[in-house]
């Protein structure tokens, strides 16, 4: 299909109905006769123009080439700076329903990630067997990291809501089986296909959100996304916790499938994207990064699989441990020179390590997320192991670190969308988290729960300025054609390093005790009920003891915020500006993606 073209020019409201090439205040822009997304430059005047049409004519589909156009991106953003405005069409959508579905989505694969920790206990005992239970955490998270870095890639490939689609299938397949499971091996195994659908649901509904709403409007939609997940990892002990003193903990998977159904009906029938590109089989096979994916997903799983082992042994130098750290280390090395180099569409983007600003915003990202992660761990465990508190009574005591989370993720979000601006956000974040992590090095076994209390919301304070702000700033770094890959991209760094912060915590802790008790380790893994069971000197002891390998996991946490905090210095500030109009959205009949280009 073929549309005329001509060129006209013109200012204020004069327009010409013609389709082609307009030239608006300077700028150059395509236009089709299918919805497309487009990012508007200078024109050739000024400098090279530069032109994305996402959506191409029918008879000729162009290969989105991620490596040329962030190339291009990069030559002109010194000379552009903050000129540059992209022009993005959004599809029409219902937001009144579309979001809260979305939301309800991520809510329950974020939930994933913390409702066992209070219902592993229960669990060991109901399958007899105490020593491979830390892994019905392990799996989910591990599974969670090792698909992220292919969500971005498969979005340009098959389009959003197929991969969303096939991520809900497996999130829903895994709870199931994981209600189901009759051994602990088969709640592990059920665990990690649960975690590869929970992982690219938290990545694609923030990439969809970016899809459907403008650049400038963003934030308050990614700020209610981001409330969501901040609560749903706080609520997750609680729930948790409550459904095992209720019921049975089998609940803890089933409740995902009648929630998860409605979310899934609602975005199947009121979710409208635009247009994307699709590619053949044989351009797929030629044009994925095969290699590069396989060396992450390996390296990821080896070095978390060593370092959760080696925590939960404390023998570092068995031969086991010590080849899944290197060779998962080495293959991660390797897949990151190898995407360096390669011709392929890369599973981690060169031009996202190498730009400056989006650099620094992975690294700031991956910190945060690692200390965040910590805190919402074992803060818990402090009010449980130390202050004695069942499940339930832990996570109420958490509920002022939530409320303060939750109010000021969605403040920041309607902030951010008036100011325009996203590094003082990230400024005040991160010294707020800085200076919370440094209040809880005072924390001991006798102090105040009151003081406990007012200090844990000092940090979330915070993160409530952390978990938006960084993602939108990375958005606004690239041009939209580039969203879902810099959205995934920031996704996998930030949860890797939440990843690692988990086990290394475990491993300070762990050290810490079993050090203090002359190389036991039977105090290391104690329960609040086995620790109020203990005879009243040696009780004292023991949560003297774990109140100062708490302390020790503050003092890292606050060295690594610290690190990350010296990151921020290297982002560059750009305006969140952006030019944006509706596209009516499908009528009966339509596709919101064209059909794959035939062989």
């Amino acid at each position: 299909m073929s549309s005329s073209s001509s060129h006209n020019s013109f200012s204020g409201s004069k327009t010409n109905a013609a389709e082609g090439q307009n030239s608006i205040d300077g700028l150059s822009l395509k236009k089709t006769t299918s919805p497309f997304i487009l990012t508007a430059y200078p024109s050739n005047e000024e400098k090279e123009v530069k032109e994305t049409d996402i959506v191409p004519d029918e008879n000729k589909v162009n290969e989105l080439d991620v490596h040329k156009q962030s190339t291009e991106f990069s030559k002109q953003e010194s000379a552009s700076n903050d000129d540059d405005t992209n022009i993005q069409l959004i599809p029409e959508n219902n937001m009144k329903i579309v979001v809260p579905a979305l939301i309800l989505t991520l809510f329950l694969a974020a939930l994933d990630n913390t409702i066992v920790t209070t219902a592993l206990p229960t669990i060991a005992e109901d399958f007899n067997d105490t020593s491979s239970s830390s892994w019905i955490g392990s799996a989910y998270v591990l599974a969670s990291n090792a698909v992220l870095p292919a969500v971005g890639v498969f979005c340009n490939i098959l389009g959003r809501k197929i991969v969303l689609y096939i991520c809900i299938f497996f999130f829903m397949l895994g709870s199931a089986l994981c209600g189901a499971s009759q051994n602990m091996i088969w709640l592990i195994v059920c665990r990690a296909i649960q975690g590869l659908g929970g992982g690219g649901i938290i990545s694609l509904v923030n990439i969809i959100i970016s899809d459907i709403t403008p650049l400038r409007t963003r934030p308050m939609y990614s700020g209610i996304l981001a409330t969501a997940w901040g609560a749903a990892l706080v609520a997750g002990p609680i729930i948790g916790g409550a459904i095992c003193q209720r019921t049975t903990w089998r609940w803890i998977f089933f409740i995902n499938l009648p929630s998860g159904g409605i979310a899934t009906a609602l975005i199947v029938v009121f979710l409208h994207l635009l247009p994307c590109e699709r590619t053949s089989f044989k351009k797929f096979l030629k044009t994925f990064d095969f290699i590069g994916l396989v060396c992450v997903i390996t390296g990821i799983v080896l070095i978390l699989l060593g370092i959760s082992l080696g925590a939960s042994s404390g023998k570092w130098r068995r031969a086991n441990i010590l080849c899944y750290l290197i060779i998962g280390g080495c293959l991660f090395v390797f897949a990151f020179i190898y995407d360096t180099f390669t011709k392929r569409n890369a599973v981690l983007p060169p031009p996202f390590f190498k730009n400056r600003s989006s650099a620094a915003l992975l690294a700031c990202s991956s910190f945060f997320y690692l200390n965040y992660m910590l805190f919402a761990y074992y803060v818990p465990q402090y009010f449980q192991r130390i202050r004695g508190d069942n499940p339930i009574m832990s996570g109420v005591h958490t509920i002022p670190c939530a409320a303060v989370l939750c109010f000021f993720c969605t403040t920041v979000g309607m902030v951010l969308r008036k100011l325009g601006r996203y590094l003082p956000l990230i400024y005040v974040g991160y010294i707020s988290c800085v200076a919370g992590m440094g209040a809880m090095i005072c924390v001991n076994a006798t102090t105040s729960m009151s003081k406990v209390m007012g200090l844990t919301t000092i940090f979330m304070f915070g993160s409530g300025f952390l978990f938006l702000p960084p993602l939108i700033a990375m958005q606004a770094t690239f041009p939209p054609a580039m969203t879902s890959m810099a959205t995934a991209t920031l996704m996998f760094i930030r949860t890797m390093g939440g990843s690692i912060g988990i086990t290394v915590g475990e491993v300070i802790f762990n050290e810490r005790v079993t050090q203090s008790f002359d190389g036991n380790t039977t105090y290391a893994q104690l329960s609040y009920k086995q620790v109020e069971r203990l005879p009243q000197e040696l009780q004292i002891r023991v949560k003297n003891t774990y109140a100062s390998a708490f302390r020790v996991i503050w003092i890292f946490c606050t060295v690594v915020m610290a690190i990350g905090f010296a990151s921020i210095f290297f982002i560059k500030s750009r305006p969140l500006i952006s030019n944006a109009q509706s596209v009516p959205a499908k009528k009966k009949g339509d596709s919101d993606e064209k059909p794959a280009e035939k062989v």
